[in-house]
């Protein structure tokens, strides 16, 4: 009896260990050096406020985004570029190619900053050197915008760079250069099916956006010229509307063409107006002259000198050629201005440094006025 009693004793004691020695395996904690997975964060989900702390703690993404809401106005705040600049610039600092990108594309616009082409392809240097590859599109567009014609063989190669990673802005910029005839030959059967390739794209990215606005406007061009067969004033419409209803202001200044000359619709000056004043208030230089051109000649309104003048100075003071001769023949034969030859020649000189036809002559028949 006793010996049982021992043996059963020791099994229990034994029984116990198991479990003891069970229950500390089960709390032996985990190996420190183990591969944590990193938090996943949503940037476009976050608000401004939440955007800001992570980009005060140095993270170069949420600086970008923050960049970006102020660059196009998003989330209910109002465009702010100087705002975005800065946030791009912190971007930049912390080496995230997006704000690289950013930052050059406000130094090559202009926009809350001096505008500076070498500033600007530096950014997209170093944006390719962060791994984003949109910086090739940003330095060809240095070039092409400086009209750097012997470095345009590198517009080709970087845009050619570009596609090859299929960037929505690489292709649109294939199709420009097959238009226009840039180190390739031109041919605008080519340059549609690249415009259309990014036309079919269903990207909701803002960064996306120019290159399918550009590709419908193109497009619209294209077909509205003839220059893929017959004119085709309805197809043209609908690829300016695709644009326009982005408030893409070149597709609705081309629909204000459209309708002021009746092509693919009934002629309409109170639509073309309408159409011209929603480019003019993108500051649309064209735009801002064709309202001056109707108001000048009375088309579907009264006729208006006083207004002619002041949208053909909006245009002007943007450097718009065709504006700066209006004012010119304006101010020469005092038009809804007091006569002044002075300023219509100094009008017909900026237009003349542009090699504008017809500038030269107006220079010319000026000159010997105030001579005589």
């Amino acid at each position: 009896m006793k010996k049982y009693a021992y043996i059963l004793s020791l099994a229990l004691v034994i029984m116990l260990s198991v479990c003891a020695c069970k229950d500390k395996e089960e709390e032996t904690p985990k190996d420190p050096t183990a591969e944590v997975e990193e938090e996943v964060i949503l940037y476009p989900e976050l608000s401004i406020q939440e955007l800001q702390v992570y980009a005060l703690e140095n993270d170069g993404e949420a600086a970008y985004y923050l960049g970006r809401i102020y660059d196009y106005g998003l989330m209910d705040e109002s465009q702010n570029f100087q705002e975005a600049l800065k946030w791009y610039q912190v971007s930049a600092d912390n080496g995230f190619g997006q704000g690289y990108m950013g930052l050059g594309y406000m130094y090559l616009s202009g926009c809350g900053v001096e505008k500076n082409y070498d500033t600007a392809k530096e950014c997209f240097q170093n944006a390719i050197k962060a791994n984003c590859m949109e910086g090739y599109v940003g330095i060809a567009r240095c070039i092409l915008e400086q009209e750097d014609t012997e470095n345009y063989h590198t517009v080709y190669v970087n845009i050619r760079k570009a596609c090859d990673e299929k960037l929505l802005d690489g292709y649109y910029y294939m199709g420009y250069l097959y238009e226009k005839g840039i180190e390739v030959t031109e041919d605008v059967t080519k340059a549609a099916k690249y415009y259309e390739l990014v036309s079919e794209s269903d990207s909701t990215e803002v960064n996306d956006q120019y290159a399918i606005n550009s590709a419908n406007t193109r497009l619209g061009y294209l077909y509205a010229k003839g220059l893929l067969g017959e004119v085709d004033g309805e197809t043209a419409i609908s690829y300016f509307d695709k644009a326009a209803t982005n408030e893409f202001a070149q597709a609705q200044y081309y629909l204000g063409i459209m309708y002021e000359m009746g092509q693919g619709v009934d002629r309409d000056y109170e639509k073309a107006l309408a159409y011209f004043e929603q480019a003019a208030a993108n500051d649309y230089a064209p735009a801002l002259s064709q309202i001056g051109y109707i108001y000048f000649n009375g088309r579907g309104v009264d006729t208006d000198y006083e207004q002619a003048v002041y949208y053909e100075k909006l245009a002007a003071a943007q450097g718009y050629v065709p504006a700066q001769i209006n004012l010119g023949y304006m101010y020469e034969n005092g038009i809804g201005v007091e006569l002044n030859l002075e300023t219509a020649l100094a009008y017909y000189k900026m237009a003349e440094e542009s090699d504008y036809e017809g500038a030269e002559e107006a220079v010319t028949r000026i000159e010997n006025l105030l001579v005589n």
